[in-house]
């Protein structure tokens, strides 16, 4: 999955959240698949500064 396609899964879960009639198990598991999907963001960005770093020191 590339960063991206992860920030515009993040954005549908958003708007899917906001809706007034989700159900709570609807909710629940959009919830945790948002909290997965940052912990990748995070990580990413994370690699990524570590490669930024790795190129500076050349």
């Amino acid at each position: 999955m590339s960063f991206e396609t992860a920030m515009k899964r993040l954005d549908e879960i958003s708007v899917q959240m906001e809706q007034p009639d989700i159900t709570l198990d609807n909710s629940m598991k959009c919830y945790k698949e948002a909290v997965e999907l940052i912990a990748f963001c995070r990580k990413y960005i994370d690699e990524a500064k570590l490669t930024v770093q790795k190129l500076e020191e050349v």
